[in-house]
This record gives C-alpha cells, structure tokens and sequence, in this order.
C-alpha cells in the first residue's frame, strides 16, 4: 500500500488549494488532509497537503519550481 506523506502544511487547507490543484496538473495524485477545518490556531499547521511517497521530491521539486514552497520549508 503507497503511504501517504507530507509536502507542505498550513493553518488553512485553502491555502493548500492551489498548489494541490498545480499538483495534479502535472501528473501528480495527492489529497489535502484536514479539509474540514475551517479555522485553527495559529501555526499548528493543522491542513496538509500529501503525495505517495515516491512522488514526494517530485512534488517538492515541482512546489519549489511554482513558488509553493520556499528553501526554509524544505
């Protein structure tokens, strides 16, 4: 079974929106975890958006190409 790992965090899935949808785009399945949250506290991270595990530095790869992800969050 693939595991589903964590690329990027935030406090609010929307936030991962976007970069789920440029995920997708470019062959890539993954899922915002926590979609049900609307509100939470501040950095508690507590949306994620997840790939399989062998897509993750494809993932990371392409967020940091699109400007998702910057080298500190890496």
């Amino acid at each position: 079974m693939d595991e589903l790992v964590t690329v990027k965090t935030s406090d609010f899935e929307a936030d991962l929106a976007i970069a789920r949808s440029y995920l997708l785009d470019n062959g890539i399945d993954c899922v915002v975890n926590g979609e049900y949250i609307t509100i939470s506290l501040p950095e508690s991270n507590s949306a994620r958006l997840q790939v399989r595990s062998e897509d993750y530095n494809r993932a990371k790869d392409l967020l940091i190409k699109g400007g998702f992800l910057q080298g500190e969050e890496v």
